[in-house]
């Protein structure tokens, strides 16, 4: 958990402080010039950011400049290995009662490293361990969270500090004019008379409070003193200072109608979440100011009075307000706070009255750019659609899979070094197939001497040469290669599609679309020539079984015969203290350690060798791997003959192609491989790519190529229209090299 919340926090930080910074700079640039409400929902983006990671990626991201944030995606994109895991050794077998030693000469596992994608700040400050890794990442989330305790407990402290100051001198209103007036105001702007905050007299002018707010106004301004100068009448100068109140009573409503108090209020506890980024406690500031230059904006549309005469009212209330800028402020909405905050204030309404905005186009399209640049991420490469490819092949080649992740692009000799990896791997060792290019274009020279001068081998010999090893993998050079392997290996690709497909494994993903096409009794039907693997589950014949065991054999059996001959073969005993006396020596071995279960079925001891030999095939169609996310075919026909299994398969979509694919995302190639993959032959298309999509009428060869690519799973095109210039990325090629490996394998 440290580690996720460390890795999120950098990952928000930097992301968030970027999109911060440019802000700023917008607000810095235009000044005064962007109008109030689009300035103010500029701060929407800041927190769309701050509170959502993740968003669509873009090659106009900002972030692509910025190679910390591809870095973080990536580390919080990392998924497990799908690889199967090492078999389960019986000992720790949950199921089946029977021991197995450990070695006391087992040596100790050494310290488990971080992957080389591990962008948390322990990854970058520890030794590459995991543990000491994760040590680092829970005290540095140890220190956040009290920095963000901290931080909430002093702002709380302080705001309710400055609600008490500026209370601390009111008292309530009581002059029936000002009430009525205040009443009137707040209805005519459709606000319900009856829930306004209180009405005070104070030192200042403000809005204060959250759950319960006043509206805190001077009483000298309010009563009209001051507003009746030598050259108005009393009757004047009363009227003056009702429309000086009416302005007043109209801003700090529209501080209440639009919730600027608790808008302040969630800004102070995100800067609390994030109290070590300056940059945010800078913004914070400016959306201070933004509360108010909207709130102007807002007043003067509603009142329909001259800018100026409200821009006069604004610099009378700073020139007598005895806590501007203090401490107070932190209480609410404050109206007349001097300096750059006032300037700003006047320049707004100025803009207001003369009509500098920025045009609405103009800033409209300021939003869309911003937004554009700002709420999209960073691309990750297309290798990140190949993913669990390059997780699996990572962890059997040592690759940096977060480098393979980000990669681009690959090279030729990359690609052919990663075929000649797997298939070394898949066969143990024993592979012919040339791990650099040059190797391979002598091993394809050598089969040209041989082979007649119209033949295919003589006009591959030539495209070869035209590549070297740093070159960028593209369509065409990645099916040279995978001619080239094809034709070293001495492997034969037929014509002949095959008929049927039912393959010894299917993956659960695959597997769903199956189902998805079939009627409810048709996915029953063919689940009953599958079973589900279960992990530390692995059924074997054995002389005595758990209950558990028990019932996930006879679950699997579909069968009813079967299975009921199957149960008639074993006996239930009860495991008590009581019966123990009774067990034989073999079976008060196995039970001795596992008193946790309750009963033990007991081979029957009298079994012929014929019944022995039942038992078996009856197993069969129990057995399974120990992958969860794959189906495995079972070894005799359970329910339903491997024909009809075929032709629902098929039924349901499930083309030799995607058997191919399959396969190759399964990655199991152990035992014999033919029977893993199945009915898969090249040829597997209805129709190859588009003649004049390629542009090859000046190469038959060339086209025959691709197209068998094509055909094979290998190359991947849209609609059959294919560029073979088209470059591959790192992902891509691992892919086309672990299908390349499922079809040499087939054959």
């Amino acid at each position: 958990m440290p580690d996720i919340l460390v890795l999120l926090l950098e990952q928000v930080t930097v992301f968030s402080s970027v999109t911060a910074a440019i802000l700023i700079a917008v607000k810095k640039l235009f000044k005064c010039r962007i109008p109030p409400r689009i300035g103010m929902a500029l701060w929407i983006v800041l927190l769309a950011r701050l509170v959502c990671p993740v968003f669509p990626e873009s090659r106009i991201s900002v972030y692509n400049y910025i190679p910390a944030s591809r870095d973080l995606l990536y580390a919080m994109q990392k998924t497990e290995d799908p690889l199967p895991a090492e078999e389960t050794p019986l000992s720790d077998n949950p199921y089946v009662l029977t021991e197995t030693p450990v070695s006391p000469e087992a040596e100790e596992p050494p310290a488990e490293r971080t992957d080389a994608g591990d962008k948390t700040v322990g990854g970058y400050l520890s030794d590459g361990t995991a543990g000491a890794g994760e040590r680092i990442n829970r005290i540095v989330a140890s220190v956040y969270l009290c920095g963000v305790g901290i931080s909430l407990g002093i702002s709380f402290a302080v705001y309710e500090t400055a609600k008490r100051r500026a209370l601390r001198d009111t008292i309530p209103a009581e002059d029936e004019r000002l009430l009525a007036l205040y009443r009137e105001t707040a209805e005519e702007m459709g606000l319900n008379p009856k829930r306004l905050p209180r009405l005070l007299f104070g030192p200042t002018t403000m809005l204060a409070g959250l759950t319960r707010p006043a509206v805190i106004c001077r009483e000298s301004d309010l009563s009209g003193e001051g507003w009746g100068g030598a050259s108005l009448s009393r009757p004047a100068a009363a009227k003056a200072a009702d429309r000086a109140a009416r302005m007043v009573f109209a801003h700090e409503l529209t501080h209440y109608r639009y919730g600027d108090n608790p808008l302040l209020v969630f800004s102070t506890f995100v800067n609390c979440l994030f109290w070590f980024n300056p940059l945010l406690w800078a913004v914070r500031h400016m959306l201070r100011e933004d509360v108010e230059v909207l709130c102007d904006a807002r007043t003067l549309e509603f009142c329909g009075i001259p800018g100026t005469e409200y821009a006069l009212m604004l610099c009378r209330e700073s020139a007598f307000d005895a806590l501007s800028g203090g401490l107070a402020a932190e209480a609410g909405c404050h109206m007349s706070r001097r300096g750059r905050h006032l300037k700003t204030r006047l320049l707004t309404i100025s803009h207001l009255k003369h009509r500098r905005f920025l045009p609405k186009a103009a800033s409209w399209l300021l939003c869309a750019a911003i937004i554009s640049v700002c709420l999209t991420n960073p691309i990750l490469s297309r290798s990140g659609e190949y993913g669990s490819y390059i997780d699996r092949y990572a962890s059997v080649s040592g690759a940096d899979r977060a480098e393979l992740r980000r990669q681009e692009t690959a090279t030729v000799s990359e690609y052919l070094g990663a075929v000649s990896l797997l298939l070394r791997i898949s066969t143990g060792g024993e592979s012919s197939l040339p791990s650099s290019i040059e190797q391979l274009k002598r091993s394809i020279a050598a089969i040209s001497q041989d082979a007649s001068p119209g033949a295919s081998v003589m006009w591959l010999n030539r495209e070869l040469g035209n590549y070297k090893a740093d070159e960028v993998l593209t369509v065409r050079s990645a099916a040279a290669v995978n001619e080239a392997a094809l034709a070293v290996l001495h492997v034969g690709m037929g014509e002949n599609e095959a008929d049927t497909v039912l393959p010894a494994m299917i993956s659960e993903e695959a597997m769903d679309r199956v189902l998805n096409g079939l009627t409810e009794e048709e996915g029953d039907l063919l689940l009953c020539a599958y079973n589900r693997g279960v992990p530390g589950a692995k059924v074997r014949f054995e002389a005595f079984y758990t209950g558990d065991m028990m019932e996930l054999i006879l679950s699997r059996i579909r069968d009813e015969w079967a299975r009921e001959k199957f149960r008639g073969f074993y006996h239930e005993i009860s495991l008590t203290p009581e019966n123990r006396a009774s067990f034989s020596e073999e079976l008060s071995t196995a039970v001795s350690e596992r008193w946790d279960v309750k009963s033990v079925f007991v081979r029957d001891p009298g079994l012929t060798r014929v019944e022995e030999g039942t038992l078996t095939k009856i197993l069969a169609a129990a057995h399974a791997g120990e992958r969860s996310d794959v189906w495995y075919r079972k070894d005799v026909e359970d329910g339903v003959s491997f024909e009809t299994a075929a032709a629902l398969l098929e039924k349901g979509g499930f083309t030799p192609l995607d058997t191919l694919k399959d396969a190759a995302w399964i990655g199991e190639f152990s035992g014999d491989p033919a029977v893993a993959v199945s009915a898969v032959r090249p040829g597997l298309r209805d129709s190859g790519i588009l003649y004049d999509s390629v542009g090859l009428s000046r190469s038959e060869e060339l086209y025959r190529m691709l197209d068998r690519g094509y055909r094979l799973g290998l190359t991947e095109a849209s609609g059959g229209e294919l560029d073979p210039a088209r470059k591959l990325s790192a992902g891509e090629g691992i892919a086309s090299a672990y299908r390349l490996l499922a079809a040499i394998l087939a054959d």
